[in-house]
Formats: C-alpha cells, structure tokens, sequence
C-alpha cells in the first residue's frame, strides 16, 4: 500500500511464534467492520486488551485487518496482553462509525474470551485518532487505562481545514493554467470532486491525470530544466498561504482531492454539506488572500465534522503518551499542541523523535517498543515518563536486539505552533461560560423551549418542555440529556423523557417507560442566539430552528442587556433539583440578578403521562412564591405544532424555601384534579455556573 493510500503505519499481517501460542478469533460485527483478535494463553477475563488501530486507508474496507507492527504485537503478547483489531466499516476519515465499530469489537472478544479489565488504545496517526476517540467514548465496556497515540494528527478533524485550505490556494494560484486547474464538482461544491471522480486515486502517484495537472500548474516531480519561473512561483505562493511541507506536497494534494472528496460525498459522512469555512482565515501570502474561494460552512455540518472526531481531552483517568517525528510532513510535530489545555499535564507524556531526513511516522521498532514499554510501567503505578526515561527505555531495547534500530528521542525539541500548519477559522461563535444557561426557545414558536446549564468542565444539561407527537394520549411531554461542549456547540446524544410515573408521594422509579427522542445539538453564533437542530427518531420528526435565550441565571448577561447594581440572594438556589428517594422527577429553578425565578417542574399526570408545570417566581421574605403556575397544553409536536394551539391552563401555587445550596422544599396546592396538595423536599443535582453555590 503506497504512502499515499495509507495515513499511517503499514502494517505486516504476519504470525510468529515467538511470544508463544496465542488463540485467535476472526469475524465481522454487525457494523460491516472485520475484526480480528489474538490472546495469549492463560489469559483471563479481567486482564488487559489492548485495541490496536490502523492508519487511514481510503481503499475499500480489508477483511483482513492488520495487528501493527510485527514486534511490538509480539511485545503485548509476550507481556500477557490480548489484542485486537478492527477493518472499520468505513474507508478513509472512518471516524463517524469507529465508536460503533469498536464496542462491537470489544462485545465480540468479551463473548469469546471473557471480559477485559481494562484497555489500551493504540495507534499510529489516524490511528491514533481514533485512540482517543476510544478513551472518550466511555462505552467500551472495560476502561481505557492508556493511549499510546504514535504520529497522530491530535487536532483531529481539524486537519481537514489544512486539506481544504491547500485546496482552495492551489485552485487561487493556477486558475487559467491551461491544463492545470484540478477537477471540479457539479454544484454548490465545486471546489469538491464528484463521487464519481474518487475511483482513480491510485494514478496521483503514478503519473495520472491529476499529478499531470499538478505538474502542469506548480513544476512539481518535474525535472528542473522543465519547471519554469511561472511554476515556481505558484508553487511559492501555495506553499506560503497554507504552510504545505514542500516534501510532501503530493500527499497533501492526495487528501486536498481524493480525501476532501471522500469525506463530503459519503452520504454516511458530511453528505454534500459544506462543513469547513474560509471566510475568516488569514492567508500569509497576498494574492491568495485576495483571490482564494471564501467558504461559509454549515454550522451543524461543522459540528458533525468536529463530533467525528476533534479529541476534547474527555480521557478520564487514561495515561496518554504521544510521540511524533520531527521531520514529518504529513503528519507534523505542530499537531502535539493540539491538547494543551485539554488533557492535564499529569496525565499526558509526550516526546520527539529526531529524524534525520523526512518521513511519516518513520520509527525505529526500539521506539515503537521503548514508548510501548514506558507507557504501561506509569499505567502499572510507575513515574510518569519523561522523554528522558522513555530514551531509556528505547536503549534498553536497542541493547537487547540491535537489530531493532537506532534510539533518537530528542529531549530537547519544541514543536512549533499548530496554527502555523492548521489556520485558525476565526468564525464568530459564542463564548460556552455561564451566559449559556436559561431558557431558550423559538421565537416563532412561544409555548416549548428548553432550559439550559453550564455545569463547567464543558458539561451542559438540556431539558425540552414540550408536547406529545400526534396520536399520543398525552397532552405534554418533556425530554432531558446530559451533554457536552465543543467549541461553541452543544451536544447531547442521547434525549430521553419518561412515562408511566406518578404525581405525589407514592411514586415508583422503577417502572418508568423510556421515550428516547434522539439526540439534540445546538450551534450558537453568538451571546443567547443560534440554531438547534433534532435528529429525531419516530414518531417525532427531525427539526432545525433558531433559538433564542429569554432568561438567564443570576448576572450572566449579554452584551446589550444593562447590568444591575444588586443580585437577588435567591440566585443561589438556581439549579435541577430532585427527590433523592425518587429520582425520575424534579425541578428546574433560575433565578436572575433582578430577582425574576423562572420555575419548570417535570412530574408526570395522575395517569402517568408526563407533565411540566411552569410559572414566573417572586421573593417573599426568605422565600420564592409562584402564585400563577400553569400546565400548557393543546399542541402537539415538531412540525404539527402551532402556538396558536397552546392553552395556559391554571394549576396552581407553590412556595419555595430551604436552605438554598443544599436542599429545597416546595409546597403546593394545585386546582387541577389529581393533583391535590402537599409538601416535598429536593435535593440539589446540579450548580450551574453563575448560580453561587459550589
């Protein structure tokens, strides 16, 4: 498999007896991925896997799945690993499918095996990616106690914005070069190659049509006496505006072309969106400033860009050590700049191997193995590795078997800034702190909305207050998830509400039903405006809307908003709130500098179809009193709702107190039937950010 075809190590399928007999299983899940899986003997359930991945590979899916490097498999086994592998049922930026991919895989070796205690991610550079991507998932079924991530791109998705910026600067550079401007697409994505045009990627590094373009344009594989000054200078100009290694300009061009192509018209991918802007880019090189294609992206395009996948840091407890090489081009070392500021220092070793010459991912096996050997001694309770010990390491390698290679862990290299290979997008977008918080909706749509908090550490629960969809019996229904932050995007998987509870003090968790809604994004542009969108699932339908925040949690304004000279004492008590002995059911309660407490009570119906109760608070004396909570209902959901529909009916009151930070009481009287009269006590769940309260 030529450089160009793989991003990442090539891998050499062999058996070897040498670590001993080992038992394997080989088969496909039902993702479409192969996979396959080796373990020692005498391993047990409860020992290590470690999950190898390969690099990026846009010919069709193996069958055959490679287990790394002959030496360092060897090295797992003989330590008493089990490993495995998997196909992935994706070609090329396979990110959007690994995740399912690999519990599939690790449900698979469980079934057979038995249950590994904990894993080890490794890779080399896509593979590494997709490392990480298993450390965060969190639903492997066993937890992710390393990551060795080897010459991998850790800015992720992101290194399809260098892509398209290469792209877009050679079409700038050599428009009108007869014979010289690339291959373009039918539509509003011209800059993207047809599906149809991706078949031929082999003839880029063998004289094809498109390294004959390229040639044409730039001089590039040109002898020199052929290259003119015209050609030079495009060339100059590209190599300029996006920072492109001159030693590895082709392959950049490959994923430029045939890479960007796979990634936009894979229907299972980006599905002809436009997911990457260059509207705000800074481009170091005039005339490509000046002429290049600015591109305004999609925002949930480019959120699903970054959801598959841009590494958060979301680790948990993993010990994570990457290495790169110093001369490397395609992958280069400014990439392990990536996650600083996400992943903690205490948890994240890296180190630089000091090429002598340019290459991708070109390490000696002593340096594969050495870093291997460092990583799990720190995950077994030793010191964490300098690259130093991780040098050491390497020798001790190297001192046992010549024959594994050369040692050149360089303690003393600095990458350089990843914005010089990756350029900053620069796009407008929301500051994700305590001003996410409060209740959003649709302007166009007064009578649902969601409520909203900033929990911190880039969490953020969503609630839905809304209506059953048509043809159900009930009259309202609610939805909530946990999610997280990327960049200016709220994320949440998994929205669920639940039926069949109960109002009052007899209440029963355990026979709650599941609704699951789907999953919930948010992409806001800036301070309390953007866009949410619904992947639902049936019987609810799929939507794209305009949100808009309409209150907000204590002093957490945007700009434009005023300020205030006090702060209610009440904006403490902002918060979800819950029964401890009944979870399945609570409030939500945000209180704002000015005093104003919104109230949102999710419960459920005498019968045991879902209900929330809404109403606007006041102070009196230590205490929050809301004299007019009501229970909207008449509307139905998603596409068949009008607000016209939506009927405030009267339920009652209610009185807040407690001590504020730790537990709440309300008490109410309702005069809707069913509902009667009573006290509970709450337990705080959760503080969002701005509230006071630790």
């Amino acid at each position: 498999m030529t450089r160009l075809s793989c991003f990442g190590l090539l891998f050499a399928l062999l058996m070897s007896n040498s670590a001993g007999a080992v038992t394997e299983l080989r088969g496909q899940t039902a993702s479409g991925a192969y996979f396959i899986a080796q373990a020692p003997d005498g391993w047990r359930a409860g020992q290590r896997l470690v999950l190898i991945n390969h690099g990026y590979d846009i010919e069709p899916i193996d069958s055959s799945p490679s287990l790394g490097p002959v030496p360092l498999r060897e090295r797992m086994l003989a330590k008493g690993y089990a490993i495995a592998a998997s196909s992935y049922s994706q070609r090329g930026w396979a990110l959007f499918q690994t995740a399912a991919d690999h519990r599939q895989l690790v449900a698979a070796f469980t079934a057979r095996f038995g249950a590994p205690g904990s894993i080890i991610a490794s890779g080399g550079s896509f593979g590494g990616v997709v490392s990480l991507q298993q450390a965060e998932q969190g639903d492997l079924g066993a937890p992710v106690t390393g990551i060795y991530a080897i010459c991998a791109p850790l800015a992720g998705s992101r290194v399809w914005e260098q892509a398209l910026d290469i792209r877009l600067s050679y079409d700038a550079a050599c428009d009108n070069v007869t014979a010289g401007e690339l291959p373009r697409g039918h539509d509003d994505l011209p800059y993207i190659l047809d599906a149809s045009d991706l078949d031929d990627y082999a003839e880029l590094s063998g004289g094809g049509e498109l390294a004959l373009r390229i040639a044409k344009c730039t001089g590039y594989g040109l002898p020199s006496f052929l290259v003119t000054s015209g050609m030079r200078e495009r060339f100059d100009r590209i190599q300029r505006a996006t920072s492109v290694d001159p030693e590895f300009f082709l392959e950049n061009m490959f994923y430029a072309t045939y890479g960007l192509g796979d990634l936009y018209r894979d229907p299972l991918k980006i599905n002809n969106r436009a997911a990457i802007s260059t509207r705000n880019v800074i481009y170091p090189e005039e005339r490509i400033e000046r002429d290049i294609r600015r591109v305004d992206a999609d925002a949930f395009a480019s959120l699903d860009l970054k959801r598959y996948f841009q590494p958060q840091g979301r680790i948990g407890n993993a010990k994570l050590l990457t290495t790169h090489t110093t001369r490397d081009g395609l992958v280069v070392p400014a990439h392990a700049r990536a996650l600083e500021g996400r992943v903690p220092a205490a948890q994240w070793s890296r180190a630089f191997v000091a090429d002598s010459s340019p290459g991708h991912c070109e390490y000696t096996d002593a340096e594969l193995i050495g870093g291997f050997e460092a990583l799990t001694t720190w995950v077994d309770g030793g010191a964490q590795p300098g690259t130093a010990a991780i040098q050491a390491a390497c020798e001790r390698e190297r001192l046992a078997n010549p024959a594994l290679g050369a040692c050149r862990y360089d303690a003393n290299y600095q990458p350089p800034a990843l914005a010089q290979a990756v350029k900053p997008r620069n796009d407008p977008g929301a500051v994700m702190d305590e001003r996410v918080s409060g209740l959003w909706y649709d302007p166009a749509r007064s009578g649902e909305g969601y409520l909203v908090e900033a929990l911190g550490d880039n969490r953020v629960t969503v609630t839905a207050f809304t209506f059953p969809a048509v043809g159900s019996g009930a009259d309202q229904a609610w939805f909530t998830g946990l999610g997280r932050i990327i960049d200016n995007n709220i994320v949440v998987d998994q929205f669920q509400g639940r039926r069949r509870g109960s109002f009052g003090p007899v209440f029963d968790p355990s026979v709650l039903l599941t609704l699951d809604l789907g999953r919930f994004d948010a992409a806001l542009s800036n301070c309390g405006v953007g866009e949410q969108r619904v992947q639902a699932l049936a019987p609810y339908d799929s939507s794209r809307r305009p949100l808009q925040r309409l209150s907000r949690v204590g002093a957490a304004r945007c700009p434009g908003e005023g300020i205030t000279t006090t702060i209610s004492p009440f904006v403490r008590w902002s918060g979800a709130w819950y029964e401890a002995d009944k979870p399945g059911r609570g409030l939500f309660l945000q209180v704002q500098d000015d005093g104003r407490a919104f109230l949102v009570w999710f419960s459920f119906r005498p019968d045991g179809e879902p209900a929330w109760i809404i109403g606007e608070g006041r102070a009196d004396g230590a205490d929050l009193v809301f004299d007019a909570l009501t229970r909207p209902v008449g509307a139905r959901y998603g596409a068949a709702f009008n607000p016209a529909d939506v009927r405030r009916e009267p339920w009652g009151t209610a009185r807040l107190s407690g001590n504020g930070c730790g537990n709440l009481a309300i008490s109410y009287a309702s005069s809707q039937p069913g509902y009667g009269q009573g006290r509970i006590d709450f337990t705080r769940l959760t503080a969002p950010l701005g509230a006071g309260c630790p």
